[in-house]
């Protein structure tokens, strides 16, 4: 998979969870701050109103001390008066008066101020307004500042409920009352009377029953932000099954329902990451043979239940870490663990048996390439690659049907790639050059005619022989474009000996099967040739007989109108296949081929030259003329002698040659 598509796949798959995870997020983070503040302001506006009360206490009792050193018996009635008062009201704890010299001159409780901590304060009630001075202890909450009206009693108070308090109050009672105070501290404050000072002790209380709006106003808080999160949160569950169903599209084959190979790399690649060399691995491709022509039998429909029928049988013979997946064009590719080679084909064997077993009335062909994965390795494609290539190198009719990969068929890959990359430069350049091949007349022994083979001179590489690059140019295409130029050269040259006036003798040029799928074959041939004005009968179009199993239709038609525009026309290779006579009846032609190997590399000698003689015999009453290929010995030339062949061609006469030698050797003797 390409880094472009991998990023795409990824980007739509999680391009809606992220929002919904930071709303969520958000939302919460949002809901927590604000009961935060609603708290803290609720708490603090609490502890100020018990701070504006205790001020307004204060100023009550300090105003029982008016007149305290007019004498002693109104002092007396003073201290009578402020106990009984003082002892009435719950929340002042003490009352302690000094004189200027701020010598005790009396105390309710005795509880003793320390004076170092005072601190002015000025408190309106909105009746009256008078200046005092406020002693906090320190052992309840800290020195706090005056100004702030409790509000630095409040960042405290949360802290100083005593909440374990409470739990042991509500076991005991099964209940808390609203009055049960959840937080006690306490304040002195002096007033100046008549230059005494009164020190009042304050207990500020906070009772449950202060707290019932605070905590009313959070639980309403607490259940918004529950709806929220809980949207959010079936806000998310749906997104991540959205996400899983879209998973599930993205990494299913249409074909066989099954995984595709999307998601055949993306399990592949960790499982040889985080192996490290603890299993063998290896990757097979697997590849079924002539699944068209099922397809033609049996209609597209039955040819894709038959790939899913192969999948599912495939992935029940999958083991634990192990994948397969459908590729493409009846293949599939598989990750197997092994031990041993011999147990691996054994396995790829049993694999064959089973999806044989599943259509029992239909013969089925399968190849197969193997990679063996080192340690290191975990590109998948690039292994699938290697697997393919190993494939590639069967034969249909080969009698193995398993093909290892090794470092030979990388250097054939890799010289597949550099001939690709070169071959339309070497084509621009004129690096293909024509040789030519005598064929010499089999009565006379002299030159009658000759073939024009194409042969490779690179710039670096040197001399390259057809085998390494004309079955290239098959698989690729390359050979039309490769035949169209040898043949304008062989115009080229035929149209040179001509204005020259030297003697001309046919010369043969290859037609490509490949070039009988273009209904216009003839007008282009002659279109080529005409531009240098060579008469047709001095250039023969060779074809092979592999062209007569295509479109037989076309072929036949391109030939009719080739022979009526003068082109000799010639099966070449008659022998080396599956000769058909069906296409000499079929197909008129001028010239027949006989190949080497249709007298050669047979048991008996005497039997191939009796089929030799035959196929001359059949010829010469079909009006063609035969040129007999290959002859490597005078043997053959006698032979083919007697049998009256027409012309031999051969490493016994000669090799193929550039035009320079087969002018000097055949144009100057």
């Amino acid at each position: 998979m390409t880094t472009s598509k991998d990023k795409r796949i990824k980007k739509f798959k999680r391009k809606r969870i992220w929002p919904s995870i930071f709303g969520m997020l958000f939302m919460v983070f949002i809901s927590m701050m604000l009961i935060i503040i609603v708290f803290a302001f609720s708490v603090t506006d609490i502890v100020q109103r018990k701070v504006v009360n205790a001020e307004i206490l204060s100023a009550e009792v300090a105003g029982l001390f008016e007149g305290y050193g007019t004498d002693e018996e109104t002092a007396n009635a003073i201290r009578e008066r402020a106990a009984v008062y003082i002892e009435a009201l719950d929340d002042v704890e003490d009352v302690y008066v000094t004189d200027k010299q701020g010598n005790c001159v009396w105390s309710c409780y005795e509880n003793r101020p320390d004076t170092d901590k005072m601190a002015e304060f000025e408190f309106d009630t909105g009746y009256y307004s008078v200046q005092h001075n406020i002693i906090i202890e320190e052992d309840e909450l800290g020195i706090i500042e005056v100004d702030d009206r409790g509000a630095h009693l409040a960042e405290d108070f949360y802290d100083k409920i005593n909440f374990e308090e409470l739990g042991k109050r509500a076991e005991e009672s099964g209940d808390i009352p609203m009055y049960t105070s959840v937080m006690d501290f306490s304040l002195w404050y002096v007033l100046d009377v008549d230059g005494y000072s009164v020190y009042v002790l304050n207990s500020l209380p906070v009772y449950l029953s202060d707290l019932v709006g605070v905590v009313s106003m959070a639980v309403v808080l607490a259940m918004l932000i529950a709806v929220f999160a809980l949207y959010y949160i079936v806000s998310f569950v749906g997104v991540v099954r959205s996400e899983h169903r879209t998973s599930r599209i993205i990494y299913t084959d249409m074909i066989t329902g099954g995984n595709n190979w999307f998601y055949f790399i993306k399990k592949g690649t960790p499982i040889l990451k985080k192996n490290r060399g603890k299993k063998k691995y290896a990757m097979i491709h697997m590849r079924m043979y002539k699944y068209r022509s099922f397809c033609t039998c049996f209609g597209v429909r039955k040819g894709e239940e038959l790939l899913e029928k192969f999948y599912h049988v495939l992935r029940r013979k999958m083991r634990k870490k192990e994948l397969v997946a459908y590729h493409e064009n009846a293949e599939f590719g598989l990750l197997l663990a092994y031990t041993t080679r011999e147990e691996l084909v054994q396995r790829i064997e049993a694999l064959e048996l089973a999806v044989e077993q599943s259509i029992p009335n239909i013969k089925l062909y399968f190849g197969y390439g193997i990679c063996e994965i080192e340690p290191k390795e975990h590109d998948i494609e690039q292994l699938y690659n290697n697997a393919f290539t190993a494939c590639e190198l069967l034969e249909e009719d080969a009698e193995r049907k398993i093909a290892f990969f090794d470092e030979e068929m990388n250097k054939q890959r890799l010289w597949e790639r550099k001939v690709e990359d070169d071959m339309e430069n070497a084509l621009a350049n004129k690096e293909f050059k024509v040789y030519l091949q005598p064929k010499i007349s089999a009565a006379e022994e002299k030159l009658a005619g000759a073939e024009a083979l194409v042969r490779w001179i690179h710039p670096k590489d040197g001399f390259i022989p057809p085998n390494k690059f004309i079955p290239i140019f098959e698989k690729n295409g390359f050979i039309l474009k490769l035949d169209d130029y040898m043949l304008e050269e062989v115009a080229k040259q035929q149209a040179e000996w001509i204005s020259q006036g030297q003697e001309i003798v046919p010369i043969s040029v290859n037609v490509s099967r490949a070039h009988f799928t273009r209904e216009d074959l003839a007008e282009h041939i002659c279109e080529i040739v005409d531009k240098y004005n060579v008469p047709h009968d001095v250039i023969e179009l060779e074809l092979t007989e592999s062209a007569f199993f295509d479109d037989k239709k076309v072929l036949l038609n391109t030939v009719k109108k080739l022979r009526e525009s003068g082109f000799p026309v010639s099966m070449d290779d008659f022998g080396a296949g599956y000769s058909s006579l069906n296409s000499l009846k079929e197909l008129t032609i001028d010239v027949l081929k006989i190949d080497a190997d249709f007298f050669r590399n047979v048991e008996e000698v005497e039997r191939g030259m009796l089929i030799v003689s035959e196929v001359i015999d059949l010829a010469k009453k079909l009006n063609m003329k035969i040129v007999a290929e290959g002859i490597e010995s005078r043997d053959q030339v006698d032979f083919l002698v007697q049998q009256e062949c027409d012309l031999i061609q051969g490493y016994f006469f000669a090799k193929p040659m550039p035009v320079d030698e087969f002018v000097q050797k055949y144009k100057h003797s």
